[in-house]
This record gives C-alpha cells, structure tokens and sequence, in this order.
C-alpha cells in the first residue's frame, strides 16, 4: 500500500495533468460562439477528471474515480459492483455541476440586466 504522502504527490501531479488537459480544451474551444456549451462542456471535463472516490474498499485514499471505475469495470471480476462504484458519484456532481451553473448563470444575467438598465436610466 502506499502512504499519504504518495497519494499527495499522485494528486498533485494528476492536477497539474488535468490542468493542462483543460486548458487545451479551452484554447480549442475558445472561438467557440455559443459560450454556455462551451463552459459546460468545460464544467462537465473538470466534474469527470476530479471527481474522488475511494480507492480501495477498506483504504481511506481517494483516487480519480473514472480510473477506478475503469479498473472496477474492466480488471476486477466478482461480486464488485464494476463501473458503478466510480461512475455514480461523477453522474451525482455532473448533475449538481450544471444546476449550480445554471443558478450562477441566470444570477448573473439577472445583475447585469439591472446594472444595464440603470446606465441607460442615468443618461437620459
């Protein structure tokens, strides 16, 4: 088994994996007109890569749950629940990732919309 700490310097280079991945998905989808789909699908790659799970039934560790659910579903043979046991937690944050961005979306809109009422207001 490996210690916390090499669970630390694994997620730590993971981030900066995931970070790099992401801003080439950005720089691709930069240009992009409609800037809800692409936030979204930014939103949903980042919910997919970082979502946590255990690593191991009985280990505390958490690890990247899509590589469990892959390892699960594709590795492990048995009573094991296979590519549920990662792929339900990113479905649940996938899920509450786009209700909170809609939330913030429509909050925003709504401040600006305000904001932009009142500039016109003040010049008359």
């Amino acid at each position: 088994m490996y210690s916390a700490e090499n669970y630390l310097w694994g997620w730590v280079a993971y981030g900066v994996g995931v970070a790099c991945l992401l801003f080439v998905l950005w720089f691709w989808m930069r240009k992009l007109r409609f800037t809800s789909i692409r936030h979204l699908f930014l939103l949903l790659a980042t919910v997919f890569l970082l979502t946590p799970v255990t690593a191991y039934r009985d280990d505390p560790h958490l690890a990247p749950a899509f590589f469990v659910s892959l390892y699960e579903g594709l590795l492990v043979s048995g009573d094991n629940v296979g590519f549920q046991r990662g792929l339900a937690p990113i479905l649940a944050l996938c899920f509450f990732a786009v209700i909170f961005y809609g939330l913030i979306r429509l909050i925003v809109s709504r401040f600006y919309k305000n904001k932009k009422i009142e500039k016109t207001n003040a010049k008359k």
